[in-house]
């Protein structure tokens, strides 16, 4: 196979990553290598090595890729205009997520997660989760849908009522624990204990 020359740009990245999540698909984590992208898209390994580093940062960009796409598709609840039904609505769309991608982001969730320093992907997930959750909780207190609070914290506990949810890791433990219908129903009841907590008043 002809090999490229390098070019920096994000076509290049994005085509590495393409393959990347393709061969994690394929033949997992162990049997995906820095060597097997580069043959697959007649490259030289260097040229992965500029772009990512290593194996584990090529794989964090893959689950960090993955993060961007969750939160582009929460955007779209944006428009709903109670708090309620938005957490409801954020909610089922993570789940439905989770379960589409199945054991391939699970097995990448616990992996990433087994070192003592969180990783960008996860870092920036959780990160972008809070942010979204204070200003759905900070919207459902200026509408009278919840009770007065610190955002910031609550919004830390819900994400803390919701892990089962989020994460991807406990998604697919749950998979083989109960149906998708039994899941979104677990949701459901989730959903309704947190919006019970947050309208609570003292």
């Amino acid at each position: 196979m002809t090999r490229r020359s390098w070019h920096k740009s994000a076509d290049t990245r994005e085509e590495i990553l393409d393959e990347a999540e393709r061969q994690l698909q394929a033949v997992g984590y162990s049997d995906m290598t820095i060597g097997s992208i580069a043959k697959a898209l007649g490259m030289s390994p260097a040229n992965i090595f500029k772009n990512f580093g290593n194996k584990a940062g090529l794989i964090d960009a893959v689950a960090l890729r993955w993060v961007m796409e969750i939160d582009a598709a929460i955007e779209t609840t944006a428009h709903i205009p109670s708090a309620s039904l938005r957490l409801r609505a954020m909610a089922h769309l993570i789940l439905e997520t989770h379960l589409a991608r199945g054991r391939m982001t699970a097995r990448l969730a616990i992996m990433i997660g087994l070192d003592s320093t969180p990783p960008p992907s996860a870092l920036a997930f959780f990160h972008r989760l809070l942010q979204r959750l204070g200003q759905l909780i900070d919207d459902g207190v200026a509408d009278g849908e919840f009770a007065p609070c610190d955002v910031t914290v609550t919004a830390a506990a819900v994400c803390d009522c919701l892990v089962t949810i989020l994460d991807p890791a406990a998604v697919f433990r749950g998979r083989s624990l109960f149906t998708v219908e039994e899941m979104t129903q677990k949701c459901d009841h989730l959903i309704d204990f947190v919006i019970r907590g947050l309208s609570l008043r003292a």
